[in-house]
């Protein structure tokens, strides 16, 4: 946070460790977004952590880039949701059968909501 708040890539971690998989590779946001974005983002973490202190840590570790796209794949699942393999039940964006976050809840809910049904009737 530090180094991106004061234009520097950086190139060492400090004592916050990211936990995020498959892992990381240091380089400076600058290459990653664009401007209006790092500029936007330089305005509001010194105003955010007016609000939460700490937020602008200087160690704190800014992670990007979420990517905002779908499956390119579909896990085929029959009309009660379960897949070929017996007790696996595709469901949300990886399985292809969603497009964001609340239309993944939405047919896991289904999913389970399936689930469910099919046990209390056993």
């Amino acid at each position: 946070m530090g180094d991106f708040l004061n234009d520097k890539a950086s190139n060492k971690l400090g004592k916050v460790k990211p936990s995020y998989l498959p892992g990381i590779k240091l380089c400076s946001l600058d290459n990653c977004l664009p401007d209006y974005v790092i500029n936007s983002l330089k305005k509001a973490i010194p105003l955010m952590n007016n609000k939460i202190k700490g937020f602008a840590h200087p160690e704190a570790v800014l992670t990007a880039i979420e990517t905002r796209s779908s499956a390119p794949l579909r896990v085929i699942r029959d009309a009660n949701y379960q897949s070929n393999i017996k007790g696996i039940y595709p469901c949300g964006e990886g399985a292809g059968y969603a497009g964001g976050i609340v239309s993944s809840a939405i047919d896991g809910l289904s999913v389970a909501e399936t689930i469910i049904k099919k046990y209390e009737t056993n």
